[in-house]
């Protein structure tokens, strides 16, 4: 149901972002390649994006259920590879990695963690502005987590599962072929448990990084 009323909400956006990149480029108001110094579409595109990232349950915020209450906030990475098809469009592969410290609650004895990994193909529509070009995505993927860290007894153990990337951002290009922004991404997963205890078991990532783009 989450994902149903995502979709209601977010087609009369991509709706509205194809319209008004066409008229945009109609009136030529706006650029026709906003990443590119030779404005060919389609064209490839490389990213990279660092930030912080922790678990929520329930919503991209609810950090104090499940996961998140037993969790910190951690680092995020990522690597990704798109095509631009057109200036609004884009098709990404992404890496993505993220570790969460955990609380000693669930490690006693020492230091534990979870340790993220997971690889997305994302859909992008983007707002072809002159100077700063917003953008939401979506996607689907498969995510690892696995328990690192002391020898330590801990209840946690590693799960694999699907989930979906849902996101927003923007960015704004600082030279011929460059862009530089931030995002927000909410991960929902699908049956994910890494724990025997309900209460714990459960959580989506949430991870907000910055992106360098380049265009080739």
């Amino acid at each position: 149901m989450k994902i149903l009323r995502f979709a209601l909400v977010v087609t009369p956006l991509i709706t509205l972002l194809v319209s008004a990149s066409a008229s945009a480029q109609d009136r030529g108001a706006g650029p026709r390649c906003m990443s590119s110094h030779r404005c060919g579409y389609p064209h490839l595109s490389g990213a990279l994006d660092g930030g912080i990232s922790h678990f929520a349950e329930g919503s991209p915020f609810g950090f104090d259920t499940g996961l998140g209450s037993i969790t910190a906030w951690g680092p995020a990475w990522g690597l990704r590879l798109g095509a631009e098809l057109l200036p609004w469009f884009a098709i990404d592969a992404h890496y993505i990695g993220a570790y969460n410290r955990a609380d000693s609650s669930v490690s006693v004895g020492g230091r534990r963690g979870l340790l993220t990994s997971a690889a997305t193909a994302e859909l992008r529509f983007t707002w072809p502005l002159r100077y700063v070009q917003p953008y939401l995505f979506l996607g689907a993927g498969v995510y690892s987590t696995s328990i690192s860290g002391s020898s330590a007894s801990t209840e946690m153990h590693g799960s694999t599962e699907l989930g979906v990337p849902i996101g927003v951002g923007f960015g704004a290009p600082v030279a011929a072929g460059l862009s530089l922004g931030a995002e927000m991404t909410y991960h929902r997963w699908f049956s994910e448990s890494l724990s025997e205890n309900e209460d714990i078991g459960g959580g989506d990532p949430l991870t907000i990084n910055a992106v360098l783009r380049a265009h080739f």
